[in-house]
């Protein structure tokens, strides 16, 4: 049994805090489980760990029904019961990465995007991966791997690429398939999950047969990074929306030749050294000293938040373009859009009824829940999110989508990976050069 077994990183917390249309209060309930190791159960009997993970499973069973809003949605109780039970019955079977891979299968089938288990065991192969057109590429590498740059993934470890995504597909909690596809790079990123899978062997490494971008098909051996390792990449760009990388929680760019101001929401969440009421102020101040012609809003990696925090900007945005109603206002959204990053979408378009969105479908559902709680397993600390709340949009605001479990943007545009490559922002590009 590998020692420091799951370890629990304040990253992995921040990405639930970040998925969630929840309070401050929440927030900081989710911070007090970050930087836990769990080696709790390392050093007792195989019977004594047996009981340990037996324990953790009823707890689930047992927990898990009573916090969620409504856990019976897409799976029945009896369902979910006999599949703990069945868990349970083959725990002498399985090591930890499996018990935790099938506990992890029979959370996802609840259905719900905000409750996961969340665990890691602290190995990542250095490559980061993203799905453009249904295939799934290497968009960056550590720069001892630069030749895997732009290619697309075929097998690992000899496993075809559609079954690899397919497998981990059963690990993620997803409400449409935006949200799927936004989920994947991760798992794909992370060996643990593939190795609970079977998918490979040996965590210590694997084996990706990838088209490269000159055409010709080629292995490569990858060893995955330890936890206090990181990767040099080659592209060392910390701000892409493309795929929901960025820096700041928010920030605005004055676009003179497009005559544009261009509002990147990244958190729904203050910054320390720059509140958004704050910013918010600044930001308008050059809208009007400028007079600009359009007004874009980028949610395409609004993951969410604490919802409330927008609210001087469409206060602000509702009263600037009632009086100056000559001025476009666009939203760029994407598969990174989720939680209250959905609910900005509802309150700009109540706020300015005409204004357009752009992009992909959302990862976030129209009606979702949200208002993520924590809970720990016994003995090994590893946490749980799961929604207290159920929230619907369609019922909460005058503006109806067409979409169904996803928001349909107005303008539907898909980036490729030919325009990833080149760094082109073709969502972007479209709204800066619409007359």
């Amino acid at each position: 049994m590998r020692a420091k077994f799951l370890i629990l990183l304040t990253s992995i917390l921040l990405s639930l805090i970040l998925m969630t249309a929840c309070s401050v209060k929440e927030e900081d309930t989710m911070e007090k489980s970050s930087n836990k190791h769990n080696d709790s159960t390392s050093n007792y009997s195989q019977e004594d760990h047996t009981q340990m993970l037996t324990e953790s499973l009823l707890f689930v069973k047992k927990e898990l029904p009573k916090r969620h809003k409504n856990m019976f949605t897409k799976i029945t109780k009896e369902e979910f019961n006999d599949a703990i039970e069945k868990l349970i019955e083959n725990i002498e079977n399985l090591n930890d990465t499996q018990v935790y891979t099938e506990l992890n299968k029979i959370i996802a089938s609840i259905g719900d995007a905000h409750t996961n288990i969340n665990y890691w065991d602290g190995y990542s192969y250095p490559l980061k991966f993203w799905i453009f057109e249904d295939e799934v590429y290497i968009i960056n590498a550590d720069t001892s791997l630069e030749e895997m740059m732009y290619s697309q993934v075929l097998k690992i470890d000899g496993v075809d690429i559609d079954e690899v995504v397919k497998q981990l597909t059963s690990l993620i909690s997803y409400e449409n398939e935006s949200w799927l596809l936004a989920r994947l790079p991760r798992y794909l990123q992370w060996p643990v999950f593939m190795y609970g899978l079977g998918i490979i062997e040996n965590e210590q490494e694997a084996v990706f047969t990838v088209l490269k971008d000159d055409g010709t098909v080629q292995d490569f051996t990858v060893t995955p990074l330890e936890f206090d390792q990181e990767a040099n990449y080659v592209d060392q760009i910390k701000n892409n929306p493309i795929i929901g990388e960025f820096e700041k929680n928010y920030y605005y760019d004055l676009i003179p030749d497009s005559k544009a101001i261009y509002f990147q929401y990244n958190v729904c969440a203050n910054m320390d050294d720059l509140i958004f009421k704050d910013f918010n102020k600044e930001m308008f101040n050059t809208i009007e000293e400028n007079a600009v012609d359009k007004i874009v809003v980028d949610l395409r990696s609004n993951t969410g938040g604490n919802s409330e925090i927008l609210n001087p900007f469409t206060k602000s945005l509702k009263s600037y373009i009632k009086k100056n109603s000559d001025v476009k206002v666009y939203t760029l959204v994407g598969r990174n859009t989720f939680s209250s990053g959905m609910f900005a979408i509802y309150r700009i378009k109540e706020a300015v009824p005409q204004a357009i969105s752009v992009g992909e479908p959302t990862g976030g559902a129209l009606d979702c829940f949200g208002e993520v709680k924590i809970m720990e397993l016994p003995n090994t600390q590893i946490p749980i999110s799961y929604s207290t709340k159920y929230f619907e949009f369609t019922k909460s605001f005058k503006y109806k989508n067409d979409g169904v479990g996803t928001f349909l943007p107005d303008i539907t545009i898909r980036p490729t990976i030919e325009d990833f490559k080149s760094g082109r922002d073709v969502v972007l590009n479209y709204v800066l050069e619409a007359n």
